[in-house]
């Protein structure tokens, strides 16, 4: 009845209002300006009233200091597209299983954040966790979570506590744009054209991460975007407990750098399509038993594992892509990829390991051709590194392929030529100027072994890329101008 009488006010008000301003507008027209104010304050006080109603009926709060309607949780519109799912987050003692973050269609009892955010191991937390695990791994557009870049593919691979694959799912994503630089991960527009869209399939993903940890390679990357793409799907407030798996290598395994792929061939377990986000997973599902195995204490995360309600909606058809071999994939250079230390601890911005890893891509076969330099300079440019810090993350590349090249003590002719290939590709033609390639063993067996510029620059290791001269990299050369040094 209250709600019958106030959308009558509301047409009648609103009618009053509507009738004063034309009124209004025709004593101006006549020059009749005191009754046209009166007017106008009539037609003002009409239109409030009706305001006011109309809010009231739509549940929208006046009292002063109280959020509006974009700020507080409201019911969803049946009509609106996607639906708004919102997370509500069981906190209760009592709970046997101790779910968290049902999914609620339409609750307006909690109201958290759009997307997902991960509670780290790192981090600690009161919940122990030993499985399943859900490793999760993403190829995107660019780096840029929060702006126009987009998932273009994802893939879960399911495992129990030993590391035993039970499901594994993936496939290609829509993204309404380019799909970016290919030589990184491959995926044409073409590939992508018939692929559902990401709201299409998140109820699908979600439901294959239901009550486990989530695993990924640089988790922060990984939980950006699917934070971002979630939250466009309309999905709040889900969190989930969750397991670097880079972190977790550098704190149990030995290895020159910690990328995925140099991990893989270290241990054996690389699978043949690297850089697909399923041959990622499958990576990260050989190694995690390794790692979990000389963790010497118990992970505990500050959430729980949560229990995803489907939606009800037929998940789409997936479209996948053959495995295909990368460029490089075998050689002395990808060889020498595979042992640069271009995860170092003096780099651990994600946005410099990314362009770093996609730097080693494109050089995986000595060089870079000009669609895949226009990429790198995209994906540098869009991460918002500047020409100096370019210029530094490429000379520490090249003097990581240095270091990694005198692995053995030997520098034949051909390597030689790999490595000044490489820096002439990053604009450094003279960088490996100083060497020259190992004695033979002949000559080596001598009585009076030769000194070489290569052997001399094995025992050196580190040269700074401004002044050449060992022992430092070019943030700290003391011959850099004022205002340069880091």
């Amino acid at each position: 009845m209250r709600r019958t009488i106030g959308w009558i006010v509301v047409v009648l008000a609103g009618g009053v209002g509507v009738f004063m301003v034309i009124v209004m507008a025709v004593l101006l027209l006549g020059q009749e300006t005191p009754a046209a104010i009166f007017g106008a304050v009539l037609a003002a006080f009409s239109l409030w009233i009706a305001v006011k109603n109309l809010r009231s009926l739509l549940g929208v709060s006046q009292r002063k200091g109280e959020p509006d309607l974009q700020s507080r949780p409201s019911l969803p519109d049946p009509d609106a597209e996607p639906p708004v799912r919102v997370i509500v987050q069981d906190r209760s003692p009592a709970s046997g299983r101790a779910p968290a973050g049902k999914h609620k269609r339409g609750s307006r009892a909690t109201y958290s954040p759009s997307g997902i955010s991960f509670g780290y191991a790192d981090h600690g937390g009161a919940f122990e966790h030993s499985g399943p695990f859900a490793i999760v791994d993403v190829e995107t557009t660019g780096f840029a979570a929060d702006g126009d870049d987009r998932v273009i593919e994802v893939a879960v691979v399911r495992t129990d506590g030993q590391g035993r694959i039970e499901d594994e799912w993936t496939t290609l994503i829509n993204p309404d744009r380019d799909t970016g630089p290919v030589f990184v991960h491959h995926i044409t527009n073409e590939a992508v054209a018939k692929a559902p869209r990401f709201e299409q399939v998140a109820d699908e993903l979600l439901a294959r991460l239901e009550g486990s940890v989530v695993v990924a390679h640089n988790a922060s990357f990984d939980e950006r975007f699917l934070r971002a793409e979630l939250g466009r799907a309309g999905y709040q407030g889900l969190q989930a407990p969750a397991l670097c798996s880079l972190w977790l290598s550098r704190s149990t395994l030995e290895a020159p750098n910690y990328k995925l792929g140099s991990l893989g061939h270290q241990y054996k377990v690389g699978s043949v399509d690297a850089h697909t986000a399923l041959g990622d997973v499958r990576t990260i599902a050989r190694l995690l038993p390794i790692m979990l195995d000389k963790q010497d204490r118990p992970l505990a995360y500050p959430v729980r594992p949560y229990q995803h309600q489907r939606s009800g909606v037929a998940a789409p058809r997936v479209v996948t892509r053959a495995a295909t071999l990368r460029k490089g994939e075998v050689g002395w250079m990808n060889t020498l990829l595979d042992r640069l230390p271009i995860s170092a601890d003096d780099i651990v911005d994600d946005v410099a390991d990314h362009y770093l890893e996609a730097l080693s891509i494109a050089l995986s076969d000595g060089k870079i051709v000009g669609d895949e330099a226009k990429q790198l300079a995209r994906i540098a440019g869009q991460g918002g590194l500047g020409a100096t810090q370019v210029r530094f993350l490429n000379e520490r590349f090249l003097e990581g392929l240095r270091e990694a090249s005198f692995a053995d003590d030997i520098l034949t002719p051909d390597e030689l030529i790999s490595l000044n290939r490489a820096a002439a590709a990053l604009g450094s033609a003279d960088y490996f100027d100083d060497l020259f390639p190992t004695p033979a063993k002949a000559e080596l067996s001598s009585s009076t072994p030769d000194s070489s510029p290569a052997t001399d620059a094995a025992g050196r290791s580190r040269r700074c890329g401004y002044c050449r001269e060992p022992g430092h990299y070019r943030p700290r050369c003391p011959q850099l101008p004022a205002g340069q040094q880091s």
